[in-house]
């Protein structure tokens, strides 16, 4: 069993969530360009809750580590890092279990596509820059999550059985297994994407185009090829800059996001 370097139980979880979302003003994140590692974590939990709002007034049990490590003990640094939210060792009444006494919390995330342990994964570094001297942003460079990851596996271990199946094939067998949002879904999905709430970290943005995709790679028995998904672009507004968005189809919750 691994020891987290970082836990929030039960009702400190809540407290400092809540005091952290309000020590940064939008727009200190948008315009600041030099903050530190504190700064940089209390982002990454703003983030969170800006992209998965179901989390706001929930318990968990809270774990950082390095973005490429495992959660263990020690330090680390808050410019690649990955944050696990569980229901481990929250407090519940003695003779309740901890998904008896969270079961409304439990039900709640769940049916919005958060399955617990969640991990989400945030990186700082700005690669476009110099490769002499690292660049820290003040918002995620890159950010991922596997939100939806339950559903996403059942369609991939169905669909890699039959790569003779057509799209159409595969995407009917997918809307039996949870999938809500296919090609004919666009304007459903994107009105649940946060512009304005990601604009807060980026700056004004607008979307440029969303793109459907049933495949992630080549049809092959026994491979996984399957991998729907929703590619979006969104320009930050007059700028040459943008968002590459990529939203799973089963809540339409995003699960990868690279600047």
């Amino acid at each position: 069993m691994v020891t987290p370097f970082f836990r929030i139980r039960s009702l400190r979880a809540t407290l400092v969530l809540v005091l952290l979302s309000g020590l940064l003003q939008p727009a200190i994140v948008a315009a600041d360009d030099s903050c530190g590692s504190v700064s940089r974590l209390i982002i990454s939990l703003r983030f969170a809750q800006v992209l998965y709002p179901e989390l706001k007034g929930k318990e968990f049990g809270i774990a950082v580590s390095p973005g490429t490590g495992s959660f263990v003990a020690g330090r680390t640094e808050a410019d690649d890092l990955a944050v696990r939210l569980d229901d481990e060792g929250l407090w519940h009444p003695p003779d309740e279990k901890p998904n008896q006494y969270y079961a409304g919390q439990t039900e709640a995330t769940r049916t919005s596509g958060i399955e617990l342990p969640l991990y989400l994964y945030f990186s700082f570094i700005d690669v476009r820059g110099t490769l002499k001297a690292r660049h820290l942003a003040c918002q995620p460079v890159h950010f991922t999550s596997d939100v939806g990851h339950i559903q996403m596996e059942k369609v991939k271990s169905t669909l890699a059985r039959h790569p003779e199946w057509s799209d159409a094939q595969e995407l009917e067998v997918a809307r039996k297994l949870g999938l809500r949002f296919g090609p004919e879904d666009k304007s459903a999905l994107l009105r649940l994407i946060p512009l304005k709430e990601l604009s807060s970290f980026y700056g004004p943005l607008k979307i440029k185009s969303a793109t459907f995709s049933m495949n992630a790679g080549t049809k092959c028995a026994g491979c996984s090829f399957a991998g729907p998904a929703w590619y979006i672009s969104a320009a930050k507004v007059n700028t040459g800059q943008g968002l590459s968005l990529v939203i799973e189809p089963f809540f339409g919750r995003i699960s990868s996001l690279t600047e």
